[in-house]
């Protein structure tokens, strides 16, 4: 899928973060016995978060095999010991890898992705066979997703329709998944997948704007003409259309909570009008002259935590130099924020 869903395991309570680890090892895991173990590279963490909304939907607890709860990446289950969750989120990321690969083939021409393409070839296609063997409508999501290119050569493009053929794969895909573990959840799951697919599509387009450019590639927000205030409203809003489909689920309060919390604070830089580096030190050069500030971005095991209701749009798990929730200097600190 799309790496929207990372999980910051600061703050958070043991038992939490085990059963993070269970389903993102667990998925990795069994995309390695399933898939082949070179199919482990291609793990995202949004099939890992589909995989902890199927397990929660079943409403018991789930029994992992000895080599999950191994800490060893070496440790593979047997087959007859994958849940049906992890199964299923195993397949549908590879599934969508698959697809992604084709649609930078088609932005770009991109060789990487022709070279996965045929590196994993084998494995794309014993995962179709697997959806297809669970009744999914495989041939509906090529056509959605195949839409893709006629919608960006549209003469007035608006977002909606460009996000619409990923918000629709999204939404299949979850729903499909809702029929096996809980059917009377079914629909609301489709909903979610598309409010999440919405967001993603969305968060791909801000995030890519200046990159897209540089190698010519299409662009939602340049094609329409969105400026950046535009796209974090219209972000927020999906974001607000997101947490109450999650609200809707009838898994427990504390799931709903985490997987809110989860959400505002990957969506947080962008809705605070940043993109963050991904790595620890960030540099960044001040005025006048030509010196360069290094802010260190601390993380411990007590650091900011966010609670559910906490309203600060840019408050993130890390300490920063400047202070706690400081948020690279953005001036913005959140009362509900606790264990610094």
């Amino acid at each position: 899928m799309f790496g929207l869903m990372r999980a910051k395991g600061c703050g958070a309570d043991f038992s939490v973060r085990e059963n993070r680890r269970l389903h993102y090892c667990g998925t990795c895991k069994s995309m390695g016995r399933l898939y082949g173990q070179k199919s482990r590279v291609l793990l995202n963490h949004d099939a890992v978060f589909l995989g902890e909304l199927l397990t929660a939907l079943q409403g018991r607890p789930t029994s992992f095999a000895p080599a999950y709860i191994s800490r060893s990446c070496a440790s593979i289950p047997k087959e007859a010991e994958i849940p049906w969750a992890l199964r299923y989120a195993a397949t549908t990321n590879v599934v969508l890898a698959h697809f992604k690969c084709e649609d930078h083939i088609v932005d770009t021409g991109s060789l990487r992705a022709r070279l996965a393409g045929l590196l994993f070839g084998s494995e794309f296609e014993k995962a179709k066979r697997q959806l297809l063997g669970w009744k999914f409508p495989l041939r509906e999501l090529q056509t959605a997703l195949g839409e893709q290119p006629a919608r960006e050569r549209e003469a007035t493009p608006n977002l909606d329709r460009l996000s619409e053929p990923t918000a629709q794969a999204t939404s299949m895909i979850f729903r499909h998944g809702a029929e096996y573990v809980r059917a009377d959840a079914s629909l609301t799951m489709g909903e979610l997948g598309n409010s999440f697919g919405q967001i993603a599509y969305l968060v791909d387009a801000i995030q890519d704007r200046e990159e897209d450019a540089k190698l010519g590639a299409f662009n939602a927000l340049a094609a329409t003409g969105m400026g950046k205030a535009d796209a974090v409203d219209a972000l927020r809003e999906r974001q607000r259309e997101m947490n109450e489909h999650l609200s809707a689920l009838p898994i427990g309060a504390e799931e709903q909570s985490l997987f809110r919390g989860r959400l505002r604070a990957n969506l947080a830089p962008l809705l605070a009008g940043q993109v963050l580096p991904s790595r620890r030190t960030i540099r960044s050069r001040s005025t006048p002259g030509n010196d360069v500030t290094v802010v260190r971005v601390r993380r411990t095991p007590t650091c900011c935590q966010c609670l559910d209701d906490c309203s600060c749009a840019c408050c993130l798990c890390d300490c920063m130099s400047g202070g706690c929730c400081d948020c690279l200097g953005a001036g913005c600190c959140c009362e509900a924020c606790t264990g610094c």
